[in-house]
C-alpha cells in the first residue's frame, strides 16, 4: 500500500496549533502500517480542523471506527496526549493528513492500474502522452485520486485503484 503522508512531529503540531488548527481527528490508518518494520503495533491518522462543523462530519464519516477521537486543544490534558503522540511513541506510528513532499507523484506500479481503471471506467480515449494528470487528495482520512482529461474529472479511492 502507497502511503505518501508525512508522520506527525512535535514541531509540525506546534506549528498547526499557532496556525489556529484546535481541533484534531484520531482515526485508524492501515495504510500506515509499516510490513518492514515488524514492532509496529497500530498506526493512526491525525486530521487538524478549525471547523467544528468539520470534525463532526469527519467523525460520521469514520463512526465504525472503534479508534476515532477527537482532540480539543483548550480541553485539559488533550495537548499533552497529542503532544504524547506526534512523539511517535514505542510500537506506535501516528501520521498526520498532509503530503510528505510538496507534489505528489504517483508510484510507478500505480500508471498501468490507472490506466487500467480508465479504460474500464471511462469513456476517455487520450492521445498517448496526452492531457491525463492523477493529482491525490485527502478526505476524511481516506486517500482519493483525482484523474483529470480535458474538462472531465474522475475521483476514485485510492485503494480502489491499488486492487487493480
Amino acid at each position: 500500500m502507497h502511503n505518501p503522508l508525512a508522520l506527525l512531529t512535535t514541531q509540525l503540531l506546534e506549528r498547526l496549533c499557532a496556525s489556529g488548527f484546535q481541533y484534531f481527528v484520531r482515526q485508524s490508518f492501515p495504510r500506515g502500517m509499516d510490513h518492514v518494520q515488524t514492532d509496529i503495533i497500530e498506526a493512526f491518522l491525525i486530521t487538524p480542523y478549525k471547523d467544528f462543523s468539520q470534525v463532526n462530519a469527519h467523525f460520521q464519516a469514520i463512526k465504525f471506527d472503534k479508534r476515532k477521537h477527537v482532540y480539543q486543544v483548550d480541553l485539559v490534558g488533550e495537548k499533552e496526549k497529542l503532544t504524547i503522540a506526534a512523539g511517535q511513541p514505542p510500537g506506535f506510528k501516528v501520521f498526520v493528513s498532509l503530503l510528505s513532499t510538496k507534489k505528489w507523484v504517483p508510484p510507478l506500479d500505480l500508471y498501468p492500474k490507472i490506466k487500467h481503471y480508465l479504460r474500464n471506467h471511462a469513456s476517455w480515449k487520450p492521445e498517448r502522452g496526452k492531457g491525463v494528470n492523477a493529482g491525490l487528495f485527502i478526505q476524511f482520512g481516506e486517500l482519493y485520486i483525482s484523474i483529470k482529461y480535458n474538462h472531465e474529472e474522475i475521483k476514485v479511492p485510492l485503494d480502489e485503484i491499488e486492487k487493480l
